[in-house]
């Protein structure tokens, strides 16, 4: 039992303890409360207003991302549109050019026909000019070897101009220059 006698009880009330405790309790409390807890309000304080200037200057940002992708969408779309414009207008300008081209030769072309007829026409009436000027030759050479004499001029004419006369009949001058 000695044991038990030796050990303090824990309900009894001891007021010495409990004013001693209570003041150190409430000494304790108003250093807190005059040095500590002032310094911890205002570092919470401070923290608080830098969580919130954070985030305010987080929010700005991604209110200013959202803008800067919202007009870089805007410039895409607009170079889309201007693409798709400065292919439409070479697509028309090429086309304009092809069709100037096309005329251009279609005219060159035409120019080249006219010019070519115009040679053919020429060659045609020289070759029937140098036919007739043969003609004319061989039957004067053919008439002096066939009469034996000299024709005169008059005789010459009226010969040839009955030659001729003859041989357009039977379109033998146009058959030679359609052949030339």
């Amino acid at each position: 039992m000695f044991a038990a006698e030796s050990s303090p009880n824990l309900i009894e009330f001891n007021p010495a303890a409990f004013f001693w405790t209570l003041g150190l309790f409430l000494v304790t409390l108003w250093v807190l409360s005059k040095i500590a807890w002032p310094m911890l309000t205002k570092k919470m304080e401070e923290r608080e207003v830098r969580i919130s200037e954070g985030l305010r200057k987080a929010e700005e940002a991604e209110a200013r991302a959202q803008e800067l992708a919202d007009r870089q969408e805007q410039i895409l779309n607009e170079a889309r549109v201007e693409a798709k414009q400065l292919i439409a207008d070479s697509r028309a300008a090429a086309e304009t050019q092809r069709a100037s081209l096309i005329e251009s030769a279609q005219v060159d072309i035409a120019a080249e026909r006219e010019r070519a007829k115009r040679e053919i026409d020429l060659e045609r009436a020289r070759a029937i000019d140098e036919l007739k000027s043969t003609t004319v030759n061989l039957t004067l050479e053919a008439s002096t070897e066939l009469l034996g004499r000299e024709l005169d001029d008059d005789d010459h004419r009226r010969m040839v101009r009955s030659l001729i006369d003859e041989l357009a009949a039977r379109d033998v001058v146009n058959e030679v220059a359609g052949r030339l």
